[in-house]
């Protein structure tokens, strides 16, 4: 697949369940974006703006879009500043009393209405969409959102849906179709759902694609399962490990390493041949469930190699990129 067709709708949605790295991907899909040209907004959906810290700053975790990387900017959509924001933009309300854009107040008509919170999240990320003067647009063509994780991502998106069917007329109605809308076109809005190679995670995105296709009709591409462990050794230095290991290791192993120049000793042996055994048997549980994912899933299933860094940062999400890059033009 061409990366412009992959990158076609402006409103790429990354869910996944806690844990399984939708920030990182989104943050990854960001920069591959970047790299051909657009103009990238990543917008998170939470208070947690751990976005910034993976491109190695502190900007963009707040409502305001800043530049985290050439190309690419991010904001933290925040219910509060996005009430202010609507009534603002749809009621002209510029001088607005505090106590009706504090955290109480939004959480107290949050609470009358449930969903709202959702709405007013999903109307800044239309906002974006339309680049709406005075509602921080910058001119975006592609706009990517960290979702909340998959057990709440269903709410959040059939959010607007429920509104319109709850109000049949008036600019409420009409504002909450313009989120369907842009929802249900799928030259504007896709998902891309992340998982572990690992039961729960998998099953979980199972039930959420089927969710997404029966009950909503979002449109989804392909799904990223995310830290699978490569494959170190190749058949022949597989067959020649086990030749060894299935006699005295540590002597024939030891000669090779000074040979080159190491020195080995035998819990040095020990450790090189469990972490073997290690990668062995994780890659063999994520193949069963790769395998599931492969054969249940209606989308294609993007590999993202696990990562093997204390804490992940700019180069690792390049290298996520990469990845991405070559498994989307081989689809």
């Amino acid at each position: 697949m061409n990366i412009d067709e992959f990158l076609r709708p402006k409103i790429l949605i990354v869910s996944g369940k806690g844990g399984v790295g939708k920030t990182t991907v989104a943050a990854s899909l960001a920069l591959v974006a970047a790299r051909h040209g657009r103009k990238v907004c990543v917008a998170e959906v939470d208070r947690k703006g751990t976005l910034p810290k993976l491109f190695g700053t502190t900007k963009g975790s707040t409502y305001d879009a800043e530049e985290l990387s050439p190309g690419v900017w991010g904001l933290n959509i925040i219910p509060e500043d996005a009430l202010t924001e609507y009534l603002r933009v749809q009621y002209h309300m510029k001088r607005i009393s505090k106590v009706f854009t504090s955290t109480h107040f939004v959480d107290y008509i949050t609470t009358a209405a449930p969903g709202l919170k959702d709405i007013l999240v999903l109307g800044k990320i239309w906002y974006l969409e339309q680049n709406r003067e005075g509602t921080g647009g910058h001119g975006f063509d592609t706009i990517i959102v960290d979702a909340p994780a998959a057990g709440h991502m269903l709410t959040f998106l059939s959010a607007p849906s429920g509104l319109a069917d709850a109000v049949r007329v008036g600019p409420i109605r009409r504002q909450a179709q313009w989120l369907v809308e842009m929802l249900e076109d799928p030259s504007r809005t896709r998902v891309h759902l992340v998982t572990l190679a690992e039961e729960m995670p998998v099953v979980e995105s199972l039930e959420t694609s089927a969710a997404l296709d029966g009950r909503l009709g979002i449109q989804q591409g392909p799904i990223f399962a995310n830290g699978i462990f490569s494959q170190l050794l190749t058949k022949k230095e597989e067959a020649t490990l086990d030749r060894i290991t299935s006699t005295d290791p540590a002597t024939e192993l030891c000669a090779e390493a000074q040979a080159v120049g190491l020195d080995l000793e035998q819990e040095d042996i020990d450790g090189l041949l469990g972490y073997e055994r290690f990668l062995a048997s994780r890659r063999s549980i994520q193949g069963v469930y790769l395998k599931q994912l492969q054969k249940e899933a209606d989308q294609s299933v993007l590999e993202l190699p696990f990562l093997f860094s204390a804490g992940l940062a700019l180069p690792d999400i390049e290298t996520l990129a990469d990845v991405i890059e070559r498994e989307v033009e081989e689809l």
